[in-house]
């Protein structure tokens, strides 16, 4: 693919490349150093005093004027007059460069985005033809006053001149002649004209390039013939006009420097293609870069793509007579990094020491624990005797029978695994969702699976017998069906009115039959609003709103739990957080996202404005058909406040601005761009990892919900299951912990519980903190770590003060330890009877074979 000039240029004029063998490997030993995924953050740093700050432009791209002033053609204006549109273009607008962005009648404008921005200086290339028409001699004066108007308008706003002789715009007249860089006269034609810049130039320019990415003009010129002049020469031919594009380069090098350097003390390099740059080359590698160029200015003719690509800092509108400069995004961003010379370290960006106040919530979610209803075997009433002596196996005494008992917890084997992991990991809450489409198959009470409530009601006891609060999700989503009844799912799923009324029998059903173990509930976990229509967002509000008003009034005095939604919540950043549209942008989303079903619950009974103004514009405008429904003033009032405390789930943030750019990525629903940020740290699945963004998502909530008890209900990243350490979840949790405390101890968010997702990667795979393989389980790096951080509380540091919590006091020991352990004494109790059993039968059936054999 051929490629116009990247985005920055490196400029490394006239500065020396000093290397010897071996100390590359010493460049490469301080990457080694530095431990993963460290190794890929961003770094926020300044560059070096005096480091030049620029924006760049090509003369055709932008210049137009094809026809003023005695400008000459290029190869370029012939390539683009030809009848055939340049391959890969679909240029709406004028043909090729003849008018671009017309910077030649407008110098004013182009400068004043130059002082806008606040650039040290300024890359732009001299049209070889608009100076020597025919490239030769003569000159046109037109074409040097021209640049000389250019350069002393540079000159009063401070701004230094980096000047490109050729930027790929050779004079036709020299292809016609001589067969342009496929001639061995070329070399000597560039360099009298190079002669001709520095003798008129060179007073006012102290910074030159001889021509830029030779290879393009090389190989797509003169090889493939896919650009200007479209000579399809083949490998050869190609590289016979590479050679002599260094040998034009090198005189022009040495002829500066022989003649003009002394007196002009400027310096000379060439401009190759290079990679978006940041401070590390500087700190960790010793890299002299000196200057950072955008690339560009503002639109203009993007060479074989034309004008279906903007590449500007700068908006520039084709169709206007005028071609206005409007500031895109990237300038207010800009402008910032040139005030600040880079990245200065943010306060707000560095850890903080401290804990969490006692009685904080530390959980781990599993979104469906693993039911394992196989009953032990301790359940058979049957005796057996086993044959020592023939068969060594068990033998069934037919007609003898144990008294037959009730099942208990201990009875569920796999419960105990689970509950040891959980002990391991030193949690104090544990979350998980019941299967709605399990326990009522067919939607209501009339089938009932009573071995797998009694499951639930086991783990539950469980847990609370060693001291971790399960916290029980009644609906989550997940398959296909979406954990409904199949009766429900088949008839409209939440679209249905009828499901709001399932919902709440299965929820009264749930609260009797667990709440006596279950004091922390959530009625529906992580609502995907993705998957949602507006009628099943509303018919699911009102369930929820029903089954908690049904707790208030008829549970939570017997069984003293407290229960809520959970949401998801990811963070939005806005591209520029200097641009209105762009941070208009991202509350939009945030509204759509999160606010559509917390505003009636935690905010004002009803759906965020934002959401009715913008369907209402959208409807009207573009023929769609969406319509929030309406909730009755008696709705409001049922859904509004039914809540105990704000859970949300967070996983990652994401970057939105306005302006189209990729269309694969836009929304054009609600008109937003989604953006990849290179310089954030990301997951095999491609998620970023973005720590402050759970502490903005926390402070948000706050400013728009006032100050709810809030728990961070899942938070989690995905790893490669092939790597050993799971070095970027222990980055993940550390940091996006440390941002919980930010929020809680910075900026006084009520946060009461964090939870890390998930629980092992049997039911999560890739996400777990215990792996599992060939049916066991292993404790991963980030499952020691997230206990040492609960061990802790968070974050002491040497000032922390000690935070002294009460422990709760028993108030009859005695009995906690009989209570809490009847189902160990039951079961050595039933081991020591079976025992006793077994030493009758053995002794009784040896003594009958001892007198059968007398």
């Amino acid at each position: 693919m051929v490629r116009s000039p990247p985005l920055p240029l490196l400029l490394l004029l006239g500065r020396p490349l000093l290397g010897q063998p071996g100390q590359g490997a010493d460049t490469w030993s301080r990457f080694a150093r530095l431990p993963y995924p460290q190794d890929q953050l961003f770094l926020h740093d300044t560059f070096p005093d005096g480091f030049l700050w620029g924006a760049g432009s090509a003369a055709y791209q932008t210049e137009g004027g094809w026809r003023q002033g005695g400008k000459g053609p290029s190869v370029w204006d012939t390539f683009a007059h030809r009848p055939a549109t340049p391959p890969g273009s679909a240029a709406p607008g004028p043909a090729g460069g003849d008018v671009a962005s017309d910077s030649y009648n407008n110098l004013f404008r182009d400068t004043e985005g130059l002082r806008r921005l606040g650039v040290s200086h300024y890359r732009f290339s001299l049209a070889w033809a608009r100076l020597l028409p025919n490239g030769t001699a003569p000159l046109n004066p037109a074409g040097l006053a021209h640049y000389r108007r250019l350069l002393g308008r540079l000159r009063e706003l401070g701004i230094e001149p980096v000047v490109t002789l050729y930027h790929w715009d050779l004079p036709q007249g020299l292809q016609d002649a001589f067969g342009g860089w496929a001639s061995p006269v070329l070399p000597q034609l560039f360099c009298d004209y190079a002669e001709l810049c520095f003798r008129h130039f060179g007073g006012q320019v102290r910074y030159w390039l001889t021509m830029d990415n030779p290879y393009v003009v090389a190989w797509h010129g003169y090889g493939t013939g896919r650009l200007p002049p479209g000579v399809q020469g083949g490998p050869g031919l190609g590289y016979r006009a590479a050679h002599h594009l260094l040998q034009a380069h090198a005189k022009v090098w040495h002829l500066y420097n022989d003649h003009f350097r002394p007196t002009q003390r400027g310096k000379v390099s060439i401009a190759l293609s290079s990679h978006w740059i940041k401070p590390q080359p500087i700190r960790y590698d010793g890299v002299n870069v000196f200057g950072y160029t955008v690339w560009s200015l503002l639109d203009g003719f993007e060479w074989h793509r034309g004008y279906s690509i903007r590449r500007g800092l700068f908006y520039v509108d084709f169709q206007s007579h005028d071609k206005k400069l409007m500031p895109k995004s990237s300038v207010l961003f800009y402008q910032k990094l040139i005030e600040k010379n880079g990245f200065p370290p943010l306060p707000e960006n560095q850890p903080i020491e401290g804990i969490f106040p006692c009685g904080f919530a530390w959980g781990i979610v599993d979104s469906y624990i693993q039911v394992d209803t196989t009953p032990a075997q301790f359940l058979d009433s049957n005796v057996y005797v086993w044959d020592v002596h023939q068969t060594k196996k068990l033998i069934k005494v037919d007609g003898v029978f144990t008294s037959k008992r009730k099942r208990h917890c201990v009875d569920f084997a796999a419960i105990r695994l689970q509950i040891s992991l959980l002990q391991e990991m030193h949690v104090t809450h544990f979350h998980f969702s019941l299967k709605w489409s399990l326990i009522l198959p067919l939607g209501n009470l009339s089938l009932i699976n009573h071995t797998l409530v009694h499951y639930y009601q086991c783990f539950a006891s469980e847990l609370l017998r060693v001291n971790i609060t399960p916290v029980v999700a009644l609906w989550q989503p997940m398959t296909e069906n979406q954990e409904l009844p199949v009766s429900l799912a088949k008839y409209g799923a939440w679209e249905n009115p009828e499901t709001v009324q399932a919902f709440v029998e299965y929820a009264k059903f749930c609260f009797t039959s667990l709440g006596d173990h279950v004091k922390f509930w959530i009625t529906m976990n992580e609502p995907s609003v993705k998957n949602l229509t507006y009628t099943a967002g509303h018919n699911l509000l009102k369930a929820h709103a029903k089954a908690w008003h049904l707790y208030d009034k008829e549970f939570r005095r017997s069984q003293k739990g407290k229960i809520s939604i959970a949401l998801q919540a990811d963070w939005v950043e806005p591209a520029c957080p200097f641009s209105r549209n762009d941070q208009q942008v991202a509350d939009r989303i945030l509204e759509f996202d999160i606010g559509w079903l917390a505003e009636p619950i935690f905010g004002n009974g009803d759906y965020p404005q934002v959401m009715r103004a913008w369907l209402h514009q959208r409807n009207s405008v573009d023929l769609y058909n969406f319509h929030l429904p309406y909730f009755s003033e008696d709705e409001k009032k049922l859904i509004q406040g039914s809540f105990d405390f704000f859970a949300l789930s967070h996983y990652t943030t994401t970057l939105v601005g306005w302006e189209k750019e990729d269309a694969l990525k836009y929304d054009h629903y609600l008109e937003v761009q989604m953006i990849n940020d290179i310089t954030w740290l990301h997951s095999p699945s491609r998620a970023a990892v973005v720590p402050w963004g759970l502490r903005k998502l926390l402070k948000w909530v706050k400013a728009k919900y006032g100050d709810v008890p809030i728990y961070v209900m899942a938070n989690g990243i995905d790893d490669d299951q092939n790597m050993v350490h799971d070095k970027l979840r222990v980055y993940y949790i550390q940091n996006y912990i440390n941002e919980a405390l930010k929020a809680y101890t910075l900026d006084n968010v009520n946060l009461q519980g964090y939870f890390v997702y998930s629980f092992n990667d049997k039911t999560a795979p890739k996400y777990g903190l215990y792996s599992y393989i060939a049916n066991q389980y292993e404790p991963k790096p980030s499952m020691k770590h997230y206990r040492e951080i609960i061990d802790n509380n968070g974050f002491p540091g040497p000032e922390t003060p000690e935070l002294i919590c009460p422990e709760e006091i028993a108030s009859c020991p005695e009995c906690h330890f009989f209570r809490t352990r009847k189902s160990l004494l039951a079961f050595i109790s039933f081991i020591f009877v079976a025992f006793i059993v077994t030493i009758f039968f053995i002794t009784y059936y040896s003594k009958r074979v001892e007198r059968r054999y007398k």
